[in-house]
């Protein structure tokens, strides 16, 4: 039977497009094969390896850093149990929001033991959660020096494009979430899905 993964992306007012839009069309284009074009275009658990949704903390609608609006699929306390949660990033009045609401923080400590990735800023959300205690870590350039300032329980990582810590990965700023979620896939699956993917991408 084909492995598939229920992935749940985090949306909150302010976040960065690029940091959950990036990791969304990754996921949501990997195919088990390339023998069916129609399987670029279905959400289809039989068809695809990963089913992408949306979260927030009530499921109303958010706004995006660049003023985009985006309807979230769930909230907390109707979406489904998650294989893989994406924790994405936003600037500083974002990282205000969302480190000073439990709810939030919580829901992310709550999927401790399956896979977090985070893109961008929002390495900080997964440190403020206790995830990334004593673990390696990595995040936007321009962040790097205050997550080390922040939480000196972590051992900040410059120059890559993402860390991998087993089942907690942290990535650099924005673009470097589509590196994270190829890599992700290759993890998952192997290095040809994740070539297929971003060749569907025209990534490279």
């Amino acid at each position: 039977m084909l492995n598939t993964y229920n992935v749940g992306i985090l949306l909150f007012d302010y976040v960065d497009a690029l940091d959950f839009a990036g990791p969304y069309e990754v996921f949501n284009l990997t195919t088990y094969n390339d023998n069916d074009v129609k399987k670029l275009f279905t959400n289809n658990l039989e068809d695809k390896p990963f089913m992408v949704s949306t979260v927030s903390q009530d499921g109303k609608q958010i706004t995006v850093h660049n003023g985009l609006k985006v309807k979230p699929d769930y909230s907390f306390s109707d979406a489904p149990t998650f294989d893989i949660i994406i924790v994405p990033g936003g600037p500083l009045k974002a990282l205000e929001l969302v480190k000073s609401n439990k709810e939030i923080i919580n829901w992310i400590k709550n999927y401790k033991d399956k896979i977090v990735a985070s893109v961008c800023t929002g390495a900080f959300f997964l440190a403020q959660a206790g995830i990334l205690n004593g673990k390696k870590a990595t995040t936007n350039r321009v962040a790097l020096n205050l997550l080390e300032r922040s939480f000196p329980e972590i051992e900040v990582i410059r120059g890559v494009k993402y860390v991998d810590e087993g089942n907690v990965i942290t990535s650099a700023g924005i673009s470097a979430g589509i590196q994270m979620a190829l890599y992700v896939v290759s993890k998952l699956f192997d290095e040809e899905t994740a070539k297929r993917t971003a060749h569907t991408m025209e990534l490279g």
